[in-house]
């Protein structure tokens, strides 16, 4: 019998792998068509990275900038102001512990969050001031200014009228109409005049002019109009004068009195008389007429 096994000598890979069956492979895509598809994939660009900046940073101090010029107009502009209204004694803490005393109709205004730069405020009226030292203290009224470090004084500010009296320390007073300058010692009572200068004088009767903080009022040859004036401050009320008084009045009056207490007692000694009137009115008239 023909022995057909072909002797494959050790070793000869060659012989072995031609001796093996051949298999035809069939590919669904022709070499075109990978090559195609592989140079498409490599053209296929990545995604780029997205690019930090630094734009919010920009926008956050802008907007950190606009907060702070906010609070910095808020802080420069915003107000607090106490008014004392007629009948009525208020007692106001400023923000440094000062304390000011304010008569009927008066009223005060400062910057509480401006007050760590520049102590200074606005007033009108008549008060008592018990300034705490530190640094300057300014009071500007609408003819007159006052600047103190640490003092007590009383200010007289209403309509054209302009008073200050030093109790204690030092007090320098300025005219705004003239910008004339004075300095107030104890018991120094400075007063603006018509033409806009400050006279001073030694008044040895000065806690006289700050009888009001105990509700009692003292007159001495003081014009009936002030007088009257004074009575409406302290009693909420108006009084009408049928005619020219032109007369003065010494005495006083306090406020445990009724309002027609006290206007008997200033209209009797003057020859005059009063009746009253709707709303609070007082009329007020001479006993010739």
């Amino acid at each position: 019998m023909e022995n057909n096994n072909r002797n494959i000598k050790p070793g000869s890979d060659m012989d072995f792998m031609n001796s093996l069956p051949k298999i035809d492979v069939k590919y669904s895509k022709s070499k075109e068509d990978v090559w195609k598809e592989l140079s498409a994939m490599a053209s296929v660009q990545r995604p780029k990275a997205k690019i930090i900046t630094l734009s919010w940073i920009k926008y956050a101090a802008a907007a950190c900038i606009i907060l702070l010029m906010g609070f910095a107009g808020f802080a420069y502009f915003y107000t607090n102001t106490t008014y004392c209204p007629k009948g009525k004694h208020l007692c106001v803490t400023l923000p440094d512990n000062s304390q000011v005393e304010l008569n009927a109709n008066s009223s005060i205004s400062y910057k509480p969050y401006m007050w760590n730069f520049t102590r200074k405020v606005k007033f009108e009226g008549e008060a008592f001031f018990d300034i705490t030292k530190g640094s300057k203290f300014e009071i500007e009224s609408k003819y007159g200014k006052t600047f103190i470090l640490g003092t007590s004084f009383n200010i007289y500010a209403r309509g054209n009228d302009y008073k200050v009296t030093c109790y204690t320390g030092k007090v320098k007073v300025v005219s705004t109409l003239t910008s004339d300058k004075i300095l107030l010692l104890p018991n120094d009572h400075a007063y603006l005049t018509k033409n806009g200068k400050l006279e001073v004088f030694k008044d040895e009767k000065a806690k006289n002019k700050v009888s009001w903080r105990n509700h009692f009022f003292l007159f001495t040859d003081t014009p009936l109009k002030h007088v009257f004036e004074e009575i409406e401050l302290q009693y909420d009320i108006h009084i009408v004068e049928k005619g020219k008084f032109d007369k003065t009045h010494t005495g006083n009056f306090g406020k445990g009195m009724t309002v027609e207490q006290v206007l008997y007692n200033v209209c009797k000694p003057n020859d005059l008389r009063f009746v009253k009137g709707p709303r609070n009115k007082y009329i007020i008239t001479s006993n010739t007429q």
